[in-house]
């Protein structure tokens, strides 16, 4: 299993953000509160990713198909009312 590349490139500005400190106690405690997620791609390959990451563009996808099936409802009643 990989990392996806959102969850590289996050892993960096934590590593980058917090280290430094006197034994590391910072990045460590970070990495300690990240939550990973495994996500199977399109293509059936596992990825990890990170679990607030994937709730969240799950939601934006959840939004945009309920705008979508509204907007459908929508163009099916003005269908209905010009009809009749």
């Amino acid at each position: 299993m990989r990392l996806h590349e959102t969850l590289v490139q996050k892993l960096i500005k934590v590593y980058e953000v917090n280290s430094g400190w006197t034994e590391e106690r910072k990045l460590i405690a970070a990495l300690r509160n990240l939550d990973f997620s495994v996500y199977v791609q399109e293509n059936g390959n596992k990825v990890l990713v990170d679990s607030k990451d994937l709730a969240e563009a799950f939601a934006q996808f959840n939004a945009a198909d309920n705008r979508q099936e509204r907007v459908h409802n929508m163009v099916e009643e003005a269908k209905r009312i010009n009809e009749g």
